[in-house]
């Protein structure tokens, strides 16, 4: 796939924790996770069960690059957003199109996302990916405006899946796409916005099923003992 190579797959599994939890701490990981998530998906209340999407998206898309973690990553892809607890509701809510100080408030839930996440070793990776996430292919993104493989692999998986989910959901800003939209539009940022290489394999995922089923009601349930059953 052009974009996101085995050097990438390497670099991730480097990344990947030491020892292996046992299932008890495990379990209060991916709790501790979606405990942390879903507070910031609620003071960004229009999201519903964005989260919980992502988590799927995000597994489903590096299980196709062949990450052996895919798991794992799909709960730290949970916390992107989680710097958001640190902009004003009234900015997160607002309908209408934001001010210059307001989406410069928008666009610093990054950095914050960051710094609340690096403060914990095994939180690395994601504290990468909730700086990253909206990071361009073609440089264009935010916060350092890094391009290509300069982009952690797990935050351009992370973008991808962000982009799907946020154009078929109903936003405050704006009214749901079909999937099939959405889709299309993903496959139409392939080399600006988004890793061709991703997007390669979120078509595979959804020429297989498994993706647009994630979308279905009846695919996953908003409660933390679901997620563990799940992962």
């Amino acid at each position: 796939m052009e974009g996101s190579g085995s050097a990438d797959n390497q670099a991730s599994s480097s990344d990947r924790r030491g020892a292996p939890r046992g299932d008890v701490s495990t379990r209060a990981h991916h709790d501790a996770i979606y405990t942390l998530a879903r507070a910031a998906e609620l003071h960004d209340e229009d999201t519903g069960d964005h989260v919980v999407r992502i988590r799927l998206i995000v597994e489903q898309i590096a299980k196709k690059l062949g990450l052996e973690d895919a798991v794992e990553l799909g709960y730290d892809a949970m916390l992107h957003d989680v710097g958001k607890l640190t902009v004003p509701v009234e900015v997160l809510r607002k309908p209408g199109a934001l001010t210059e100080k307001e989406r410069a408030a928008m666009q610093a839930h990054t950095i914050h996302g960051e710094r609340v996440l690096s403060a914990r070793p095994s939180m690395r990776r994601a504290a990468g990916i909730a700086r990253s996430h909206h990071e361009c292919w073609d440089g264009s993104g935010y916060p350092d405006g890094l391009t290509g493989g300069e982009i952690p692999l797990e935050a351009r998986i992370t973008a991808a899946a962000d982009v799907l989910d946020a154009l078929v959901a109903d936003r405050c800003y704006k009214e749901s796409w079909s999937y099939r939209e959405a889709l299309q539009e993903v496959c139409d940022l392939a080399g600006t916005k988004l890793d061709p290489g991703i997007v390669e394999a979120l078509k595979e995922c959804d020429q297989e099923g498994s993706l647009r089923d994630i979308f279905r009601p009846s695919a996953y349930k908003s409660d933390a003992s679901h997620l563990d059953a799940a992962g």
